[in-house]
């Protein structure tokens, strides 16, 4: 009997720890890319801490119309839409802007806060395999962000 509840106890354990997102380290500037990406845990992190302050509803029109707040705006406007291609990470507009010369115009986001490393890493991931983006979620200012 002993022996059954430990068991028990044990896949219990397993189970959880699979169901929970992979750690990959501080949200907003994670170690590694994670093997299995959670775009609230994952995506959203990098998305608000380094595009939403200027990409959002109301200052979009000052950048170019992008707008990533949400699923569908981020899927529709700017002035060269779409930006993100779902499954196509190299073709999106938002990746290749993220890989310019920080010298260069055009670069986003500007020197010194570029996305590189793991950052932009899980970006590319996320985009490849198809921008999943859960039904509803606005992207908030980082300003109004209480917890990752």
């Amino acid at each position: 009997m002993h022996r059954s509840l430990a068991s028990i106890l044990a896949l219990g354990m397993i189970v959880s720890c699979a169901e929970s997102p992979e750690d990959i380290g501080s949200p907003t500037w994670p170690e590694r890319v994670p093997a299995k990406l959670d775009f609230k845990t994952h995506v959203r992190p990098i998305l608000v801490i380094n595009c939403i302050e200027c990409h959002n509803s109301e200052d979009a029109v000052k950048y170019s119309g992008l707008n990533l707040q949400t699923k569908a705006a981020a899927m529709t406007t700017g002035k060269n839409a779409p930006v993100i291609i779902p499954g196509n990470a190299d073709g999106s507009l938002l990746i290749q802007m993220l890989q310019r010369d920080p010298q260069h115009q055009w670069a986003m986001p500007p020197t010194p806060d570029r996305i590189w490393g793991a950052r932009l890493e899980i970006l590319r991931k996320w985009i490849n395999e198809g921008a999943d983006w859960p039904t509803g979620l606005v992207l908030e200012h980082p300003a109004e962000v209480e917890n990752w």
